[in-house]
């Protein structure tokens, strides 16, 4: 019967070019939700406002990206789910990313590369993510010993206002910055400027937009903000609260999965040429099974000498790093793939799925099923 259906509006602004992974993300929860049927409005953001405010159904999932569209969505007493986070304080049931993690991210990518001069760039206007992804940035770097640069753009800046702030801080320079098309922006600017990227200036943006990314010269770094799952909890959670349970009075915050490496941040700012060749080996190698001799003939010292230089440096043993980069790969493989966890236990450098089992249970407490459902993009 009809009345058995739920009517689920979708009224998502295009969130300059995020809108279509979010939607990735609604689609396959709505896959186990046969009766769901969902009302796609593919509008000017006016008219998506308008909808939010009038239209008959029993949910809706939506981007509050301006005050109007705010006003017409708290004001219903349907259920409202926003996946945008361009307003402070919205009075609406929102899904969210992390945006203080993805600062955070940002910042172990860039130290874990040698980097000790640090800047965060973001617009005079930024909001409340630019902001947040600003301050887990500057905390986890000042946590390292650290200070960061804040660069604050405005709407009109021009390449040279930009050039001008970039000379005056010292180099090798890790960036971060709120979002990859502003990263793109400081690609350009460092290129006007005659600045090495990454050998000079390291970039890293946030979004991983994979058009822009790849399309920067050289191509850009980003944190993966897992817009996917971002779409896939706000339907898990609209599904609940149509269920009877309350609407969460905060927002429902979604971590990073990653840093996607690209051509922007691959250097290692290390001085010292035994250290660097070791990490790239390790990095390069991370698929395959390696021994800390494997390492060491990398090199040009002996393993005595290389031990101590690399923990100083880095403040992990060779062993330590090895597997911490077999990890890494690990998990990026588990939250973006279907591999079974054989084939994700080879492809990551273990011999078997009961070493991998045994480290995540180790490291994070949960088995590898366990963090591949909860961080399934």
């Amino acid at each position: 019967m009809k009345s058995s259906f739920r009517h689920i509006g979708l009224m998502l602004d295009p969130l300059s070019g995020y809108g279509s992974k979010i939607l990735d993300g609604i689609s396959r929860y709505v896959q186990r939700k046969p009766n769901w049927r969902m009302a796609f409005f593919d509008r000017e953001r006016r008219e998506l406002a308008d909808l939010v405010e009038t239209w008959q159904g029993d949910a809706i999932i939506c981007t509050v990206v301006d005050q109007r569209f705010h006003d017409a969505a708290a004001g219903r007493k349907i259920p409202v789910i926003n996946v945008a986070g361009l307003l402070d304080e919205a009075e609406v049931t929102s899904v969210l990313s992390d945006d203080r993690a993805i600062g955070k991210m940002a910042a172990e990518h860039l130290l874990d590369r040698g980097f000790t001069n640090f800047a965060f760039v973001r617009r005079r206007d930024g909001t409340r993510y630019s902001t947040d992804r600003g301050a887990g940035y500057q905390a986890r770097v000042e946590e390292a010993g650290f200070k960061v640069t804040t660069i604050s753009l405005s709407a009109n800046h021009s390449d040279e206002e930009l050039i001008s702030k970039l000379e005056t801080l010292p180099r090798p320079l890790a960036i971060f910055t709120a979002l990859d098309r502003i990263a793109a922006m400081v690609l350009e600017a460092c290129w006007k400027a005659d600045f090495k990227v990454p050998e000079e200036i390291a970039i890293v943006g946030a979004g991983n937009h994979q058009q822009l990314c790849e399309l920067c010269s050289p191509t850009l770094s980003s944190v993966e903000v897992d817009m996917e799952r971002r779409g896939y909890e706000a339907a898990a959670l609209l599904d609940r609260i149509l269920e009877g349970e309350k609407r969460p009075k905060e927002p429902v915050r979604i971590p990073p999965a990653h840093v996607v490496e690209r051509r922007s941040t691959d250097v290692f700012a290390f001085d010292d040429s035994d250290v660097v060749a070791a990490l790239r080996f390790i990095r390069e190698h991370s698929d395959s099974t390696i021994k800390v001799r494997d390492v060491v003939a990398s090199t040009t010292i002996s393993r005595r000498s290389l031990e101590g230089r690399f923990n100083s440096l880095i403040g992990r043993t060779l062993h330590e790093e090895i597997w911490r980069a077999h990890f890494d790969l690990a998990m990026r493989l588990l939250s973006s793939s279907d591999l079974s966890l054989q084939e994700v236990a080879e492809r990551s450098g273990f011999r078997t799925a009961s070493a991998l089992v045994n480290l995540f249970r180790q490291r994070l407490g949960v088995t590898p099923k366990e963090f591949r459902v909860a961080n399934r993009r």
